[in-house]
């Protein structure tokens, strides 16, 4: 995996679905094996506030709720993190910072990715 976390940029529209994917590999090139790992992603308005606020989206690959969920492909070491329309509804136009975790509240944890994520609006087509 190299240095962790990996930084990625986003770009997502205010009021529709985000879905970003991310592969896993080894130092070696091999594919990474992230059977029974749990997953979270998280989105905050500033990067200090890991662990002291709730996130203002958060999803994780243990259940599905109103604002997302992840899908998780081992045979591939992909995930799928799809934040729903309404919890993006919920951003203001503006930068966040986002977080992927693996085995988040575990001894263990491990920043995947981070980065920032920009909310903007879409002008509408009609």
């Amino acid at each position: 995996m190299g240095n962790l976390p990996s930084a990625v940029s986003l770009a997502a529209a205010i009021g529709s679905q985000l879905n970003q994917t991310y592969q896993f590999y080894n130092d070696d090139g091999t594919l990474m094996d992230i059977t029974n790992k749990t997953f979270e992603f998280v989105i905050r308005t500033d990067p200090s506030q890991t662990g002291i606020t709730v996130p203002v989206v958060s999803v994780n690959s243990t259940s599905s709720t109103a604002s997302g969920f992840i899908t998780v492909t081992t045979s591939t070491s992909t995930l799928l993190v799809t934040v729903s329309a309404s919890a993006m509804a919920s951003l203001s136009q503006q930068m966040y910072v986002y977080t992927l975790w693996m085995d988040q509240n575990l001894a263990d944890a491990t920043a995947l990715v981070n980065g920032s994520l920009f909310a903007g609006l879409v002008a509408s087509q009609f």
